[in-house]
């Protein structure tokens, strides 16, 4: 049997991130799975719409250059939002290519009633909300809402730990009091983080029935191998 050969494309320059992804992300079967990191030159995080279309120049001149869209089956993009290089990825390939933000919501909606979102940085994102309004084709009661942690994206993989898991428990309990039964994680950064999660809703609403805990780049993982099947 042919072997799918997946590319899990993170597409800021940190390294620690993708590492991050390599340490928790496991093939399915008859599936390989590479890493790919975007060039030096690529922002280190992606906060804002600037820095996710520089990000997605950088890889996508890169990848052209280095051939990589005839070496694999499948592309993954490991950036929470609609990324501008899924959609540029889209438009030169046939082959199957997803987010972590379109994986993890419709995940989601399979999974629970209603689902929220712990990401980074500070305030409201509106370019999160205005993704999942464009997925979900309008507002939607099933979408609990977001929350940012505070916490920035390499700071997840190279910060102090017990901020962040303090963050981490304190926003998944926030969300989690206002009825989301499924919550995201909302950020590459995040993944493995699910057991924090968890504890955090736990904590903050007791009688309730645990929450399940997504993660995009596990859930596009399994996802992709499947549409690569399908398209097969």
């Amino acid at each position: 049997m042919t072997c799918t050969r997946l590319l899990v494309i993170n597409p800021n320059s940190s390294k620690s991130v993708t590492d991050g992804l390599e340490e928790v992300l496991k093939p399915p079967p008859q599936t390989e799975i590479s890493f790919y990191t975007a060039p030096k030159n690529a922002p280190p995080s992606i906060n804002d719409m600037v820095t996710a279309n520089l990000t997605a120049t950088a890889c996508f001149l890169d990848i052209q250059e280095k051939k990589l869209l005839d070496q694999y089956d499948g592309f993954l993009v490991c950036c929470f939002s609609d990324h501008p290089l899924t959609h540029m990825l889209r438009e030169t390939t046939s082959k199957p290519t997803i987010g972590i933000f379109e994986a993890a919501i419709t995940q989601a909606l399979l999974l629970g009633k209603r689902f929220g979102i712990v990401t980074t940085g500070t305030g409201y994102n509106a370019d999160i909300h205005k993704g999942v309004q464009a997925f979900m084709g309008g507002p939607s009661q099933r979408f609990a809402g977001m929350v940012t942690t505070g916490l920035g994206v390499v700071e997840l993989r190279e910060g102090n730990r017990n901020k962040i898991e303090a963050n981490m428990k304190e926003y998944s309990g926030k969300i989690a009091r206002e009825g989301a039964d499924v919550i995201l994680l909302g950020c590459a950064g995040m993944t493995g983080m699910e057991s924090l999660v968890m504890q955090g809703a736990a904590e903050a609403v007791p009688m309730a029935a645990p929450v399940h805990v997504v993660d995009g780049a596990k859930a596009g993982v399994e996802m992709l191998s499947g549409l690569v099947r399908f398209c097969g």
